[in-house]
């Protein structure tokens, strides 16, 4: 059963047409991903499903009493709210009820005006609010429900809109880049969370594998129009292909009968005056009729500036932010080519880190050197920071006269913005009046223009779309210089990282991609599972088990076992560190990926045959 449904929807907005006569219904329990370009209208899309904004033509019908939550894409708060303030901030229907319920608990209502109130928030779920926001927090892992948000990082305060949104317990969440700023804890939770839900949603997201894993069906904006395609992401991608291709062979066909009937309307002047109307009416409408194709944007595209032998080296490095230290000393030099992935919760350090290799912090302890031929780029994870007064020509005028592109070819900042899709009717936009997305690919595009040797990327996917993230990650491909990424969507990490390095409260070196080091956390936990489980067993008898240790003597196998157990070891110690060697000679591609996995088996393996030396030990000595 449809709860929400559209019927011939247009909207425009600045003059613009965003999508014209959609028709389309919402299921209850449906699943949906939304998708489009940056500025092709997908919060405006999503804020007329909420009712905020109207549509200019045609209708949308609501399921009586539908309660729909809705998650913004930046969540605001004034200063010196609380995480329980800020519950209470949202609006949502069950919030105006609990502010009705709450004015006429403290004012002077009539009985029966109250008695409503009061059975309407038990059968919605009102009195429970409080208790499933402070659980939902928990899991979030935020702070106590009466602390301040100011000072809050951006993934914290994500973290206390989802679990606001999620507390509703409404029929339909409208989540506008859920994944933004999130940790990948986080964004792991948020999934199993999605994946249980009973509730329908729709989301605006450009993380690929969140999409992957939580939706049944992509509705794309996409020159004026929404399709809709049922399935995952990867099916999405297959049936728009398709729909491509069909597009392409129909274009085609027109083209073939238009030169036909073109040279029937281009005969002699006896034969054109008695040429039906109708028939070149046809040929006015196929002509009209032209595959109207998106203009494609350019590749991203810098000369590579030459690094030196040396290029970055973090000696025993540390910060601390009031009296804390954010994480331990840490060293690290750099390697041509390096490709390297920070990951760790909210608030471990990782923009700090990033921030020390840019030369934007000085560390408390510890130096950075950077070689005299290295020029780092730094693309912070916002466009705060950005001059919001100046037109984007300005803006770019200010970072760079000329860029020089790789195939040595030069460009001006005009057509440097024309090739990214800002045409001349931007030039002079002030910042601000960009959308979120197009304000972001301004800004990297800034920061690729000044051709940079070493990239520190705090969060790039925030408010790109799929395309320009797709470019992002060709230019890193071809980029001969080092990358380092912060980023909490997991298939970019994937495809552009060959080392990770995990922050919290210290900074440990794993080799390969996130995948490689969530595999092995995942083995660390079953690790952990076991012998917390084998622990558990062990101490439901220990009285037994200590009469039974004490009788019993070390077999002939298990000292034979134990004299040979740490060469075992010892061996396994060393092939470990061969691998940590191999790591850094820059090895790549399948070799690399082999050995990640073997670099993961050993962690296990070395823990395991220690924990068993351990009991042997005991036993013999007994």
């Amino acid at each position: 059963m449809n709860i929400l449904s559209l019927d011939n929807v247009s909207k425009t907005l600045i003059a613009a047409p965003l999508f014209k006569n959609v028709s389309l219904g919402i299921k209850t329990g449906e699943r949906i991903g939304l998708v489009g370009r940056n500025g092709s209208g997908k919060t405006s899309f999503l804020k007329m499903l909420s009712g905020s904004l109207e549509p200019d033509d045609g209708s949308i019908a609501r399921k009586k009493g539908l309660r729909i939550s809705i998650l913004q894409q930046r969540p605001e708060f004034p200063k010196g709210a609380s995480l329980k303030d800020f519950l209470y901030l949202g609006d949502s229907s069950l919030v105006s009820l609990i502010r009705d319920y709450e004015a006429a608990a403290h004012g002077a209502p009539g009985q029966a005006a109250f008695e409503k109130l009061q059975a309407r928030m038990e059968n919605e779920g009102g009195f429970l609010f409080e208790q499933r926001y402070e659980s939902l927090c928990n899991e979030f892992s935020l702070p106590g429900i009466n602390s301040l948000m100011d000072g809050m990082s951006g993934g914290m305060v994500k973290k206390a809109a989802l679990a606001r949104c999620l507390a509703d317990s409404a029929e339909l969440l409208l989540l506008d880049e859920p994944t933004n700023h999130l940790d990948l804890s986080a964004i792991e939770l948020l999934e199993r969370k999605l994946e249980e839900a009973s509730f329908a949603f729709v989301l605006v997201t450009h993380d690929r594998a969140f999409l992957q894993a939580s939706v049944n069906r992509i509705l794309e904006i996409d020159r004026e129009a929404v399709h809709s395609y049922p399935g995952d992401y990867s099916s999405f991608l297959e049936m728009r292909a398709e729909r491509y291709n069909s597009l392409e062979k129909a274009d085609s066909r027109r083209i073939a009968i238009l030169k036909v009937e073109k040279k029937w309307l281009m005969r002699g002047a006896r034969a054109r005056a008695g040429k039906s109307e109708r028939r070149k009416e046809l040929i006015r409408q196929m002509e009209a009729g032209a595959l109207e194709r998106p203009k494609a944007m350019g590749a991203f595209s810098s000369a590579s500036r030459r690094l030196g032998k040396r290029i970055l080296e973090l000696k025993e490095v540390s910060k601390h932010y009031e009296g804390k230290a954010v994480f331990e000393p840490f060293s690290y030099e750099f390697v041509r080519g390096d490709r390297i992935g920070l990951v760790g919760p909210n608030g471990s350090g990782k923009t700090t880190l990033l921030r020390l290799m840019a030369g934007a912090l000085e560390p408390d302890n510890g130096i950075v050197e950077k070689g005299a031929n290295t020029l780092c780029a730094y693309f912070g994870q916002d466009a705060s920071g950005l001059p919001m007064e100046e037109g984007a020509l300005e803006f770019i005028k200010k970072q760079t006269e000329l860029v020089v592109m790789a195939d040595g070819s030069m460009l001006d900042p005009e057509r440097l913005l024309e090739r990214f899709l800002f045409d001349r009717s931007m030039w002079e936009q002030k910042l601000w009046s960009l959308s979120g997305g197009e304000l972001r690919r301004l800004q990297l595009i800034s920061v690729l223009a000044i051709n940079p040797n070493v990239l520190l990327l705090d969060e790039p996917t925030n408010d790109l779309d799929l395309e320009t993230i797709e470019l992002l990650e060709d230019y890193i491909d071809a980029f001969d210089g080092c990358v380092v990424a912060v980023s909490h969507d997991r298939a970019f990490l994937d495809g552009i990282t060959a080392t990770t390095i995990a922050i919290d409260g210290t900074a440990q070196l794993f080799p390969g991609s996130y995948s490689f080091y969530r595999d092995y956390l995942d083995a660390q936990e079953a690790l952990a599972a076991k012998n917390a489980s084998s622990a558990l067993a062990e101490d439901k008898d220990n009285s037994v088990k200590s009469r039974e240790k004490r009788a019993k003597k070390a077999s002939f196998a298990e000292q034979k076992e134990y004299s040979g157990i740490l060469d075992e070891i010892s061996r396994l110690e060393q092939e470990k560190a061969g691998l940590e060697e191999l790591f850094s000679s820059g090895v790549s591609g399948t070799e690399l990926e082999a050995a990640s996995r073997r670099y993961a088996e050993l962690g296990v393996l070395i823990e395991e045959r220690t924990k068993r030396w351990e009991y042997l030990a005991e036993l013999i000595e007994v």
